[in-house]
């Protein structure tokens, strides 16, 4: 059976089951939140800058790119890698849990091919997360501030122009995307360690707040920049005046290796493992 076919199976399961989409609605319900906030109170760093009379900045504080900028950090630290968690834990787990795995395995198809077309289907899912948190971020920002500059004060004021705004905000998501990619990857590696979808998601979240905690501890700062959970916000490094890409090299391969490493292993795991249920 071709991959693309398995694929393509593995998203209809997915997104086949009314909890994918709660994922989503949770999203436009944050983004929501978060507009009307702006729209009724005023942008969250106004009374910083209004704190200092060397700063009078002349035109909207609020535009459609930033709010696609705001919302990265409360969503993409904490709540999409939740969700993104929660759909890759079941993709091997619930099959076991189910019994459907070994009447798939009974068809004419390789088990490196079906492991290979979970872990894909459960990237596209965690790209596709990331992708619409932004667009809609964006959009609903758009039809409610409109267009223009993208103010920013965190770590120091920052006005980006337009067109470079949004040419970073779509650097900013892809760093996201492989950022959730890896969640992905880890979730699905436990999946295959355990039978339950529930265990496997909690795992996973267990393994990312573990990882901020030690990352926290003065005694393991050593261990900060190989951890998952310190790489996770590498994405605004982008934002700066300037860009230097150079800083960024050790924390794309850190997500690299945490997206690849759990896809490798799976895949000798689910080869080699005893399926029996």
């Amino acid at each position: 059976m071709k991959l693309g076919r398995l694929v393509r199976g593995e998203l209809a399961k997915i997104f086949g089951q009314k909890g994918a989409y709660v994922g989503y609605g949770v999203l436009v319900v944050l983004i929501s939140l978060v507009v009307w906030g702006m729209w009724r109170y005023g942008p969250p760093f106004e009374k910083r800058m209004g704190a200092s009379s060397d700063f009078i900045v002349g035109g909207k504080l609020v535009t459609g790119p930033s709010v696609a900028r705001f919302i990265m950090e409360p969503a993409l630290l904490v709540l999409v890698p939740l969700l993104v968690a929660a759909i890759a834990g079941g993709l091997f787990a619930g099959e076991m849990q189910r019994g459907t795995m070994r009447t798939l395995l009974c068809r004419p198809v390789r088990r490196c091919a079906v492991a290979t077309s979970k872990y894909l289907a459960g990237w596209i899912h965690a790209g596709s997360l990331t992708a619409f948190l932004g667009l809609f971020a964006l959009g609903l920002g758009l039809a409610v501030f409109g267009r223009g500059e993208l103010v920013s004060f965190i770590g120091g004021l920052t006005i980006l122009s337009e067109q470079v705004a949004l040419v970073r905000l779509g650097e900013a998501y892809l760093i996201a995307a492989l950022g959730m990619c890896a969640v992905a990857s880890v979730a699905l590696l436990f999946s295959q360690l355990v039978q339950n979808p529930l265990t496997a998601t909690a795992l996973t979240l267990a393994f990312l707040l573990v990882g901020a905690v030690v990352g926290a501890i003065p005694y393991f700062e050593w261990l900060k920049p190989y951890l998952l959970s310190s790489q996770l916000e590498a994405f605004s490094q982008v934002f700066h005046s300037e860009v230097d890409f150079a800083p960024l090299r050790w924390p794309l391969g850190c997500m690299g290796v945490y997206m690849v490493a759990p896809f490798v292993l799976g895949i000798i795991i689910f080869r080699y493992r005893d399926i029996t249920c």
